[in-house]
């Protein structure tokens, strides 16, 4: 009963801190103590050490060893990594089941794209993350492989982050988030695995250098790790219609 009790405190603490993140409260850089935490909710410090701890498991926090702990700010370089590697592996997914994508999880990501449309700047914004998670996991989930779904996981992590820099640095908007995720489900909903493929890559690295040898790279490399599991790239087929469930 303890254990539970505890369990159920650290997650309170986790999701509201998390918010606290998300929402902007909290800006990339802040520190967080230990002390106050535990005064502000009420809880015991060894609980907001755990809490902290998931927190940075999340990607939403890192861990100075000889300053504190900090509300994570991805580099440039950082950025761009876990940009690429998303892109790559969502790529990826899109071409092993891309052409075969059913009807019902076209219409889950029109779901999360409404929602997305539904929420308002910055109060929503962790709500805007959780629906950003949802949309993606759901093309990651086209490659059928629990292996992948665990590697995407971690990658997304640090998902809630660069949304944040994506905002800051680029000044974006709920408009802009809005419409680049529904550019990325129109691309799905032709069931065309080159077009879908594209898409997703220039999803994730518009503005960047060299953004259409980046495209054009990322994409032959999904194509080319596809192609060695046996997936099928392409077809005269892949605009046609699927409705499986």
């Amino acid at each position: 009963m303890q254990d539970g009790k505890l369990s159920r405190l650290v997650d309170e603490v986790v999701r509201s801190l998390s918010n606290t993140i998300l929402s902007g409260e909290l800006r990339p850089g802040d520190r967080l103590t230990v002390v106050p935490i535990s005064q502000e909710y009420g809880v015991s410090q060894s609980t907001t050490r755990e809490a902290l701890l998931m927190l940075e498991q999340r990607g939403l926090v890192r861990t100075n060893p000889r300053r504190g702990v900090f509300v994570t700010r991805l580099s440039a370089e950082e950025a761009v990594d876990l940009c690429r590697m998303r892109a790559l592996l969502e790529a990826y997914t899109i071409t092993v089941g891309g052409q075969q994508i059913a009807e019902n999880t076209l219409d889950a990501l029109r779901q999360q794209v409404e929602a997305m449309r539904r929420c308002v700047l910055p109060k929503d914004l962790p709500q805007l993350i959780q629906c950003d998670l949802a949309f993606h996991q759901l093309i990651a989930a086209l490659g059928k492989s629990e292996t992948l779904l665990e590697t995407w996981s971690k990658l997304s992590g640090r998902i809630g982050a660069l949304i944040l820099r994506s905002i800051e640095e680029k000044q974006l908007d709920l408009a802009d988030v809005v419409r680049y995720h529904s550019q990325v489900l129109a691309a799905l909903e032709t069931r065309n695995v080159d077009i879908g493929r594209r898409v997703i890559i220039q999803h994730y690295i518009r503005g960047q250098a060299d953004e259409l040898e980046q495209t054009n790279a990322l994409s032959a490399a999904a194509e080319a790790v596809a192609m060695l599991g046996g997936a099928s790239t392409g077809g005269a087929n892949a605009g046609q219609s699927r409705t499986q469930g």
